[in-house]
């Protein structure tokens, strides 16, 4: 009788339990009504969804924009479930989600009568509206559950680049094997990819066969090829950003975030410093642009005697001879005129105020060699592992920009000067992208002068070594006697100053940050020393022969005098009118 009675009881239970989940099927398979909620169907199960502020689950992003929501999935049913958030968007567009638990989103627990909230970033990268739709997804156990979004740090987009009168946008391409006009409307470059933004100047009136003149270029229409012929500088924009200075470690990523001009302060102050080189006197830059090449001039005067003239005119394009044999003060110069009136018909520049030309500065300098060893970068191409991801170096034994050498640290060549050229794959090698959107000539061709020099005794920018060594400018010599045949120094805005013979204690008796100095010296085995009374002027990249010693990170000082192996780097800067 015992044995009858739990048999009984047993089929009672059984029947209760079979009702409770049929029950509790019927709630998630009822569409439950509440306003301005969103009921999204996954298969038979429902769930009730909300996103603050929007109509439906469809959000619209304009041209570079960033939006946050909120979205919220309730569980209306009597027994626990999971919950998740997938999306579909264009590739240009980044959608961010944590929940308010902070716990991995592809990992939520829904108990019985909770919500669950989750704050979703999108970013559209791109130039063109986008929609992102967001659906809710539940399940009774984890194998219903996708990961909604990659594990990834929210960012700021990098600012756009400023196309200041007479630059002309452009990307690369493949089929025309040209460089063409790029559409503004839509994709032309993306950090995350590690393709940079590129512009182009054109000469007035051109003589080239196909050619066209500037106003031609400047009114036509998106595609058209600009002929090198016609090409007289080409440049890359670097977006102003602030990078990890506590995290430092030896040939490894640098931490990069792009911010807006208004930050001037890191709001992780503790980690991060806004780089040095986005502030420009009283200025704080949204970017700038940086040369794409080692600097040459159209005069095409190259040899010792000729060539050290600030008259001459500056260029900037793949496969001619970096300007060399050229006194500091003339580069100096050289590079300061271009934006004058007497230049304007050069470069189609306005010489109402809105941009300064200059020379590179030694900051200037650590802003790209920090940019490239970034994930938006050469280091974050997947197309590079290892040792790959180092800047190869350019060992043209004839001095010609844009090559590569057939590796990282590879000896002097004459076959690479035509084989490895800059828009072939093993030519891009040697950019700070790995791709061919990136800048060119930071390792090897010539050294690089840059404005970083030495403090005098009184706290002034010395000349150089001796009356006969020196940069042109006006100072102190390396025995302490005074050079006055010179040039006065120009505002202190164009010169990085360094007070000892230390780059630890050189900027204001502390680390130079972000000059790419102590920092990274030593980095890819790149050789270091620092600037000293003898040699007060630093220069970058080192020469085209000296194998596993060149590199980006390289730093050596000099006397500031023209010499066979010494050239320099353009900075177009857009400021305030």
């Amino acid at each position: 009788m015992k044995d009858r009675s739990k048999v009984l009881f047993g089929l009672v239970m059984l029947l209760m339990l079979v009702g409770i989940i049929s029950f509790s099927y019927a709630l998630f398979t009822t569409k439950v009504e509440k306003k301005g909620a969103l009921n999204i169907v996954t298969g038979d199960v429902f769930c009730p969804m909300e996103i603050e502020g929007e109509g439906s689950n469809q959000i619209t992003l304009g041209s570079n924009e960033e939006k946050e929501v909120e979205v919220t999935i309730r569980n209306d049913s009597l027994v626990p479930i999971h919950s998740i958030l997938t999306y579909s968007a264009n590739e240009n567009v980044d959608v961010l989600a944590s929940s308010s638990n902070g716990e991995p989103v592809n990992k939520q627990s829904l108990p019985v009568g909770e919500t669950r909230t989750y704050t979703i970033k999108l970013i559209n990268w791109g130039t063109n509206t986008e929609n992102v739709t967001i659906n809710g997804r539940c399940g009774l156990s984890n194998k219903d559950l996708v990961i909604a979004t990659e594990e990834k740090e929210i960012t700021i987009k990098p600012n756009d680049p400023q196309l200041v009168e007479g630059l002309i946008p452009v990307i690369y391409d493949e089929e025309k094997s040209s460089w063409v006009k790029a559409d503004t409307t839509k994709t032309w470059y993306n950090y995350n990819k590690q393709e940079w933004a590129n512009a182009v100047t054109v000469v007035e009136t051109t003589t080239a066969e196909n050619g066209h003149n500037r106003d031609d270029y400047m009114n036509a229409d998106p595609g058209t090829p600009i002929l090198m012929d016609d090409i007289n500088t080409m440049w890359v924009w670097i977006p102003r950003y602030e990078y990890n200075y506590q995290n430092m470690i030896k040939e490894q990523e640098i931490d990069i975030k792009f911010v807006s001009s208004t930050v001037t302060k890191s709001n992780d102050s503790e980690n991060y410093k806004v780089h040095p080189a986005f502030t420009f006197g009283e200025e704080q830059l949204e970017g700038f642009w940086y040369g794409k090449f080692e600097t040459s001039n159209d005069e095409e005067k190259f040899k010792e005697g000729e060539s050290d003239n600030s008259s001459l005119t500056p260029i900037i394009k793949p496969g001619v001879i970096s300007w060399r044999y050229v006194q500091i003060v003339n580069m100096f110069y050289a590079a300061f005129n271009m934006k004058s009136a007497a230049n304007e018909l050069k470069y189609g520049f306005s010489s109402n105020g809105s941009i300064d030309t200059h020379m590179s500065k030694n900051s200037e300098w650590g802003a790209v060699a920090y940019l490239s060893q970034s994930k938006y970068g050469k280091y974050g191409n997947d197309m590079y592992e290892e040792n790959d991801k180092e800047v190869y170096i350019n060992n043209c034994d004839q001095f010609i920009t844009g090559v590569a050498g057939d590796t990282a640290s590879a000896g002097w060549s004459r076959a690479t000067c035509t084989k490895n050229t800059y828009e072939t794959e093993a030519g891009q090698k040697a950019s700070t992208t790995g791709n061919i959107t990136g800048i060119y000539d930071m390792s090897g061709s010539a050294q690089e002068y840059v404005m970083g020099v030495y403090t005098d005794d009184e706290g002034n920018p010395r000349s150089g070594y001796d009356a006969q060594s020196n940069s042109g400018f006006n100072g102190q010599l390396s025995d302490d006697t005074k050079y006055t045949s010179g040039t006065n120094f120009p505002e202190e805005k164009y010169y990085d100053l360094y007070t000892t013979t230390s780059s630890v204690t050189a900027c204001e008796k502390s680390v130079c940050y972000g000059h790419a100095l102590s920092e990274t010296a030593g980095w890819y085995g790149d050789y270091f020393s620092f600037v000293r009374s003898s040699a007060p002027w630093g220069f970058r990249g080192d020469l085209y022969d000296r194998g596993s010693g060149t590199g980006i990170f390289h730093f050596y000082g000099g006397s500031g005098e023209a010499g066979r192996g010494l050239s320099f780097r353009l900075v177009l800067a857009p400021i305030e009118k």
